[in-house]
This record gives structure tokens, C-alpha cells and sequence, in this order.
């Protein structure tokens, strides 16, 4: 809260404000509309700020490490499930978006449930779809990627079909996803004329090629791998060593077992099976399309290695549905996110809650097979306990300094934003009349609670509505600016990139911020 919030969170907070019945004139639809609807209800019992949009982030946060924990107790212990939510809770990318008012977090946090609850309706009790599928239908209305997790979701249903208890209520479930739906499709009628218009307008821009100048353009399929220490942490990286460890030890345990003792049935019989032959086409398949076709034929072909992956495991009598489950949920958002060539560090929160699986999967099986016991007790796993809680925390203290020193910038631009927004109004009373544009217009249209135009960024020849990678304008850059500003003819202009213009002149000036009148 100290810092504020950046661009596109103003935009959910208009949004909240047009919920609440509270509208400034100012909103953008196109957002999911799950985090500005929870943040309306502080809203309808209070005045307009920036803070109940990240209590709401901070909320759901803390919902979601809950329902990891309660997830992960299903197969780990209390201990190692505590362990592995408090892993994702802390995790350095998580910690750095965890509560700032956006909706990366928040979305897998629902998500989080969503699946839990969809496990629980396969092998409890079948009325658990009535919450899964509604959570389902939230974390896809809280960010509209999290519509892939239907691929995990149907696959453990479908390899689980005949543990259903009562397949109906599967019907039922997504009857009651439809009535929560209805009056969002009529409210977006309403704003749009077509209920589906900001679905459509997701998946035109996640399957196009997008502009090599904005800020988050990289065609790299295996960025994300490439920065993934960063983004989990040392404890993270400590439990992978311990694992590898456990795996060195036991292998060579094994080696003194006599190869008598070991069945070679299975490969024998492995390499003669239809299915494995299968599974091997389709990952060579896989392997060498990905990233050159469209993402969703990447991901129906992973689809289909896990569901053929399952049926070669129960041929063994191999219980691997849990591990396809995760397995599903990590590399579905991991080919989208690396397949989609805008890419941001922050996509990567979408992968966390699987990999967290996989991280105690193995820390649990390792803590086993090496465990050191005193009176009956594991003293390996408690030691091992306190050395990784004490990263985790101590990894949390010394990132919470650097948040605040790297988004210093953010901050002041927050401050001169809000005191230049402030002038105008002094300046111009009737400015609600006047036509107003600006560069990162969400900023100003929350400040001033009126309707300002977007001045895109242009650079080489590119339009751009959401930064670009660097603001070094070349002349004809400048003049594209300046065609734009005599195109739309505004009455004001904020500008943050320091220009001279033909037709406006700079009438007050606020940190990065000049203010322009039309001459």
C-alpha cells in the first residue's frame, strides 16, 4: 500500500468502482472481473481507494496457501505438507506479486481450490463438483489463462471415471458454473454488445504473434527455464539436492542387489507394447512441434501423452493419476506461457502450485529412504525442517527491502501522477468537459475520476498500448506522437516521455509528468 499500485491495477479498481455504483467515468472491461467485483464490496461500504484491492490480493493469497496445505495433506504428512505451502508462500516470485492489487496470485489461488475440490469429488464424495466447477469459473474470471486448467481437470476425470460415485452431479456442477455466469454475460451485453466480447478479445492476443517492440515481447520457448532458480528460491533448490541425493544413495543400494532379483519383464515387455510405441511418437511429436504451432495443439498433444502415460501405468499396476494431475496442471501453463511470446516473470506464479508438488514429492521420498532415526523419531526430517523454514523466512526478509527499492520509481510516479492530476483539476474545474489523453492513462483516469484517452507509445513503426522495451524515440518516433496528438486533438495531455509537440505546449510539470494544453 505504501508503494501503490501500477498501471494495470487502476484499471481494476475503475472497474470495482463501476461494480460498486460508484463509476468515475474511467473503466476497461476487457479485464477479468473477479478481483474488481470482491474489491466493490469494501467499496459499496466505503469511499474510493487503492488499498481494498490489495487486501483482496492479500486475502486470497493467504486462501490459496491454506488450500495447498489441505491439498498436500491428502498424500504427505501435516509436516510436509506444511512444508510445501509454506515453499509456495514464499517463493520469490510469488512474495514479489503476493497482495500488490493484480491478479496472478489471486488466480492461482483459485485455481488451487478448484482442483482440490475437483479431486475431492473423484474420490470422496461426487457433490464436491458443485464448488469445483463454480471455483473453476472464478479462477478463469480472475485471470482468463486459467481457463486451461479444464486439461487437468478433465484428464483426472477422466482417467478416474469409474470412481465417480454419482457421474450426475458432474452436470450439476457445471449448471450452477452457468448460472454465475448468466449475469456477467448480460452486464458485458450491456457494456460491449456481445456477452463474450473480453473472451474473445483474450484469446485473439494470446494466439497472435504480437509486436516485437512491447516491453514483454521474447520468443525465447525456454525462457522460463532459464530464469526458474530465480524464481523459487534456495530452500527450493535445497530440497532438489537433497532429492538427487536420496536417488544417488539408493541407486547404488540397488546395484548391490543381485540383478537375479530384478524382473526384466517389464522393459521386455514394455518396448513390445502398442501404447508405449505410442507415447513415444507423440512426444517426439511434441518435442519437435513445440513452440512452432499453436499452443493449444501443443497442449491437446500433452493431453494425450498423459492419458496414453496412464494407461501404460496401470498396465503395471502403477498408481500415477496424482502425479499426471500435477504433471498436467505444470506443463499446461508452461507451454502456453512459453509458447505466447509476451513473457513476464510474473507468468511463471502460474506454474508454482504443481512444482511445489513435485519439489516434496521428492523431498518426502528422500527424507525416507535417508532418514536418520533417535527413540523411533526421524530426527533427519525435523533437522532438515528448521534448516529449510529458516531459508524460507529469511529468504522473505531480505527480498521484502529489495520489493521496496525496486519499485522506488513506481512509487514516485505514483505521487507525481496523483499531485499533477490534483493541478488540473485546481487549474481547469470544467476539466470533466475537456477531452483528456495521457500516457499510462490508467494512472489518470483513477486520480482525476473522469475518461482519459489512451495515447499509445510508438516505436519503429509499431503501435504500442503497453510499453515498450526502451523509450529511446527516434525523430520519427516523435513525430508519430505528434501526428496523434493533432489526430485526436485533446484539450489536455499528460505525458511522461519528455516531448515537444506543434500544436501543444507544456504548461506545468510534475517529476515525469508534463502537463500539455492544446495552443
Amino acid at each position: 500500500m505504501d508503494l501503490g499500485p501500477i498501471f494495470d491495477t487502476y484499471d481494476y479498481l475503475a472497474n470495482a468502482a463501476e461494480f460498486a455504483g460508484k463509476g468515475i467515468d474511467f473503466s476497461d472491461f476487457t479485464r477479468p472481473p473477479i478481483i474488481s467485483i470482491l474489491t466493490a464490496i469494501f467499496f459499496v461500504f466505503g469511499k474510493l481507494s487503492v488499498g481494498p484491492i490489495m487486501i483482496v490480493d492479500g486475502l486470497l493469497y493467504i486462501l490459496g496457501c491454506i488450500g495447498l496445505y489441505l491439498f498436500l495433506k491428502t498424500f504427505f504428512d501435516p509436516l510436509i505438507s506444511f512444508i510445501g505451502s509454506l515453499l509456495f508462500a514464499t517463493f520469490p516470485i510469488v512474495i514479489a506479486y503476493a497482495g500488490a492489487g493484480f491478479n496472478d496470485v489471486s488466480s492461482v489461488a483459485v485455481a488451487i481450490w478448484a482442483i482440490y475440490l475437483t479431486y475431492l469429488a473423484v474420490k470422496k464424495d461426487s457433490k464436491y463438483f458443485y464448488l469445483s466447477f463454480p471455483l473453476a469459473l472464478v479462477a478463469f474470471l480472475t485471470r482468463y489463462n486459467m481457463a486451461l486448467i479444464i486439461f487437468p481437470v478433465v484428464l483426472f476425470i477422466l482417467i478416474n471415471w469409474k470412481e465417480i460415485e454419482k457421474p450426475r452431479n458432474i452436470v450439476i456442477g457445471l449448471g450452477l458454473s452457468v448460472l454465475l455466469l448468466i449475469p456477467l454475460l448480460f452486464f458485458f451485453n450491456l457494456k460491449f454488445g456481445n456477452s463474450i466480447a473480453p473472451f474473445l478479445s483474450f484469446f485473439k492476443t494470446s494466439g497472435g504473434s504480437g509486436v516485437t517492440e512491447h516491453f514483454a515481447y521474447n520468443p525465447d520457448p525456454l525462457y522460463f527455464l532459464k530464469n526458474i532458480l530465480s524464481y523459487v528460491g534456495a530452500a527450493s533448490m535445497m530440497m532438489a539436492l537433497f532429492t538427487l541425493l536420496g536417488l544417488v544413495v539408493v541407486y547404488f543400494r540397488k546395484r548391490k542387489i543381485s540383478s537375479k532379483n530384478n524382473s526384466g519383464m517389464f522393459n521386455k515387455n514394455l518396448f513390445k507394447d502398442y501404447k508405449f510405441i505410442t507415447i513415444m511418437i507423440l512426444l517426439f511429436v511434441f518435442l519437435v512441434s513445440f513452440a512452432k504451432v499453436h499452443y493449444m495443439i501443443s497442449e491437446f498433444i500433452f493431453f494425450i501423452i498423459c492419458y496414453v502415460a496412464y494407461l501404460i501405468a496401470a498396465d503395471y499396476s502403477i498408481d500415477a493419476d496424482t502425479d499426471l494431475l500435477f504433471l498436467a496442471w505444470f506443463m499446461v501453463f508452461f507451454i502456453f506461457q512459453s509458447v505466447y511470446v509476451a513473457k513476464d516473470h510474473r507468468y511463471f506464479i502460474t506454474m508454482a502450485a504443481p512444482l511445489v508438488y513435485f519439489l516434496i514429492r521428492g523431498f518426502s521420498w528422500s527424507v525416507r529412504e535417508l532418514k536418520v532415526k533417535f527413540k523411533g523419531v526421524n530426527v533427519s526430517l525435523f533437522l532438515l525442517t528448521i534448516l529449510l523454514v529458516s531459508m524460507m523466512l529469511f529468504s522473505v526478509a531480505s527480498q521484502i527491502p529489495d520489493i521496496e527499492k525496486d519499485n522506488q520509481n513506481s512509487k514516485l510516479f505514483n505521487q507525481d501522477a496523483q499531485t499533477a492530476s490534483y493541478w488540473l483539476m485546481n487549474y481547469d474545474p470544467d476539466y470533466k468537459s475537456k477531452i483528456i489523453y495521457a500516457d499510462l492513462w490508467s494512472y489518470f483516469g483513477w486520480f482525476l475520476q473522469s475518461d482519459v484517452g489512451k495515447m499509445p507509445v510508438f516505436r519503429n513503426n509499431e503501435t504500442i498500448y503497453a510499453g515498450t522495451k526502451d523509450y529511446n524515440f527516434t525523430e520519427d518516433d516523435k513525430m508519430a506522437f505528434d501526428r496523434e496528438l493533432n489526430k485526436t486533438n485533446p484539450d489536455y495531455y499528460f505525458g511522461v516521455w519528455g516531448m515537444n509537440f506543434t500544436n501543444y505546449e507544456p504548461i506545468n510539470r510534475f517529476g515525469q509528468v508534463t502537463i500539455y494544453k492544446r495552443k
